[in-house]
């Protein structure tokens, strides 16, 4: 089994004075959600998952068209922030929310709304040994966010969480193969989809390859 970690598009900037916050894609965000779409079209993909948040479910939703399949909400797979009211990029949060990074530097997750470590870690950890306990197909994509990808990933390779996978590109796609109660990973923010295109897959192997003759 194959299984795709995409990271959500480019979100907007948005605060909210009321509840937790669920950012829309911005124009680039459903610009990259399409470049996805139109490069996953080829792969025989069994099967769509995405966390709960307005933003991976928009990243899906082009596959999910083209492909003819309705998503799965897994909400254990939301960012460690699932109930913040505040949702920016590094550089906007240092210029419009500065009390709001303090907090998060100082580790006052609390009092943002976002979960302890301890506890986002157990729960997408959770959310990962379900999804490989329960196969939805040969190859399954989960889109879901860039501190989720970091903590399965941590989990498959057997390292620490916490700084780890950081700089995940937004709408990159992460492969990690799964054969039997071992998972390796495949490879690691693919970005190629927003440079190139394809018609159809041609593997290691090269299918229809014709060697020269002379």
């Amino acid at each position: 089994m194959e299984i795709l970690l995409v990271r959500h598009g480019e979100p907007v900037t948005a605060e909210s004075a009321t509840g937790p916050v669920d950012p829309e894609l911005t124009e680039r965000g459903r610009w990259q959600a399409e470049r996805l779409a139109a490069w996953l079209a080829c792969e025989p993909i069994d099967h769509v998952v995405a966390s709960s948040k307005r933003r991976a479910i928009e990243t899906a939703g082009p596959l999910s068209i083209r492909l003819g399949l309705e998503p799965e909400i897994l909400p254990d797979l939301v960012e460690i922030d699932r109930n913040a009211r505040v949702y920016a990029q590094p550089a906007v949060l240092a210029e419009r929310f500065p009390g709001y990074l303090a907090d998060i530097t100082a580790g006052r997750f609390e009092k943002i709304g976002w979960d302890s470590y301890e506890v986002f870690q157990e729960r997408v950890t959770n959310a990962w040994r379900e999804l490989l306990g329960r196969p939805r197909g040969e190859r399954v994509l989960v889109a879901c966010h860039g501190g989720t990808i970091g903590v399965i990933l941590s989990h498959v390779l057997g390292i620490s969480t916490r700084g780890v996978f950081e700089a995940t590109p937004f709408a990159s796609i992460t492969r990690v193969q799964v054969e039997g109660e071992v998972a390796r990973l495949g490879s690691l923010h693919e970005v190629a989809h927003f440079d190139g295109q394809r018609e159809r897959v041609l593997g290691p192997e090269g299918e229809g390859f014709s060697p020269s003759v002379g």
